[in-house]
């Protein structure tokens, strides 16, 4: 796509030129291919193309944006004109801009990120059809309990990005993208349990379909046979993917826009103590590999690695260009959109809680009696300004720092800051779905009413 991209900033910058302050072109293009398999059979293969430019500009202080999906000089043309329109009737705002260039990061450069698999362009149809096919494999042959998948998916894919601006900006990325994942299904005694598990990475090789497809079975038959408890407060320790989804709630609250809006949950907590002294959370846009991963955010300006909370003490927000000069800060690298389409917006990179040193059977030991959740229902019903909950939950009984039996039919509720100051000890099973990472965590008491 560079001849393409070329030509297309040719074309905007020449049309452009003397009709506007400033201006940013966002070109992005992607590919990809997908299968999902069921009963030993190509359930679905669906292959998707596009790209297309974004355009924002300001003219005498008031924004304008538009875009197209064809790069096509009478469409950019269009788009211009359209663009220009848009910002006459927009209100004037003195905070609006886009970065100048930056000193680029010495790890900056694709390859040493490495978010791309030279081997994406390779790959046959046949091979990510056994790819799909060795999911759904894997999980049905892992225990005679498990009857059928709900779907098994296998996925490739490419993307790249360009932003270029007024100011000088110019900045590119190219990343591959693979993930594969499944939904198994065990019965018993008329029983039936499901079980979900995934992976996602850069490369091919960090796709294990061994690692997918057991892993969603075990989830499935490890909860068979399970059954209420009385209500208790209790120790208990979360998985490692339980706590992602609880990070997913609590990240809106360190967006720079959400701060000075009044809809975030650390409003003027900055530097106080907020979460327990045990946990370290991180933003980090430089991780080798990691699915976030870039050299520069949407706008052209450098990832970092931004500490939230360190001992437990709210260290500062996440900022894109705009949201960061009302505040009078410096942007962190974390300006994201969604796609040409769209406009920039703050959005975190990688997040994730730092690992400790203790293994998840050496957090049963240190628990001893109490829970390990493995699941909790409705995270996206947390009410992100006070991070009040009251979620369902399930998982297994721990007695005497060693599985008991499978539970069901708890919830727990609090909020979140109130339950993440009640961390005790961090797990070392450190886990990564898409950008967000954690090990799992042990809480000192949870509040689990049954029965």
């Amino acid at each position: 796509m560079e001849k393409e991209f070329n030509r297309a900033i040719d074309v905007l910058t020449g049309l452009l030129e003397g009709r506007v302050d400033s201006y940013e072109i966002y070109l992005s293009a992607g590919k990809g291919r997908i299968v999902e398999a069921k009963d030993g059979k190509v359930d679905a293969f669906r292959v998707s193309s596009s790209s297309g430019v974004g355009l924002r500009i300001i003219v005498d202080g008031r924004p304008g944006f538009g875009y197209s999906s064809v790069l096509a000089e009478d469409a950019l043309k269009a788009v211009v004109e359209t663009t220009l329109s848009g910002s006459i009737g927009a209100t004037a705002d003195s905070f609006l801009g886009f970065p100048s260039p930056a000193v680029r990061h010495e790890v900056s450069s694709p390859g040493a990120l490495d978010v791309y698999d030279a081997s994406f362009e390779a790959a046959s149809e046949d091979e990510l059809i056994e790819r799909a096919l060795d999911i759904e494999k894997n999980a049905m042959g892992f225990d005679g309990r498990v009857k059928r998948v709900r779907k098994a998916a296998y996925s490739e894919s490419k993307s790249s990005t360009r932003t270029v601006n007024s100011n000088g900006v110019d900045t590119s990325y190219v990343g591959t993208f693979f993930s594969g994942s499944v939904v198994a299904v065990a019965e018993e005694n008329g029983e039936s349990q499901m079980g979900w598990d995934a992976l996602m990475g850069h490369k091919r090789a960090d796709v294990d379909s061994r690692v997918v497809g057991q892993g969603a079975a075990e989830r499935a038959v490890g909860m068979l046979g399970a059954r209420p408890i009385s209500t208790a407060r209790c120790p208990a320790v979360f998985e490692n993917t339980v706590v992602m989804e609880l990070l997913g709630a609590l990240a809106s609250s360190f967006l720079a826009d959400n701060v000075q809006k009044g809809k975030s949950m650390l409003i003027g907590k900055r530097d106080k103590k907020v979460a327990s002294a045990v946990l370290n959370l991180w933003d980090d846009g430089l991780m080798a590999g990691g699915w976030a991963t870039a050299p520069h955010d949407c706008e052209g300006v450098p990832r970092q690695k931004t500490p939230l909370l360190s001992g437990g003490v709210c260290r500062g927000y996440l900022y894109d260009t705009y949201w960061a000069r009302r505040g009078g800060e410096g942007s962190t690298g974390n300006a994201s959109r969604s796609g040409f389409k769209s406009v920039p917006h703050v959005g975190a990179s990688n997040l994730y809680i730092e690992r400790g040193n203790t293994s998840r059977d050496d957090l049963f030991k240190e628990m001893g009696s109490g829970l390990f959740i493995r699941e909790l229902m409705g995270v996206h019903t947390v009410d992100p300004v006070s991070g009040e909950f009251s979620l369902g939950a399930s998982g297994v009984w721990i007695e005497g720092g060693r599985p008991a039996y499978p539970v069901r039919g708890i919830a727990i509720a609090g909020t979140l800051l109130d339950l993440f100051s009640k961390v005790e000890v961090v797990g070392s099973d450190m886990r990564f779905i898409g950008s967000v990472g954690s090990p799992s965590l042990l809480f000192g008491e949870v509040n689990a009413s049954g029965r």
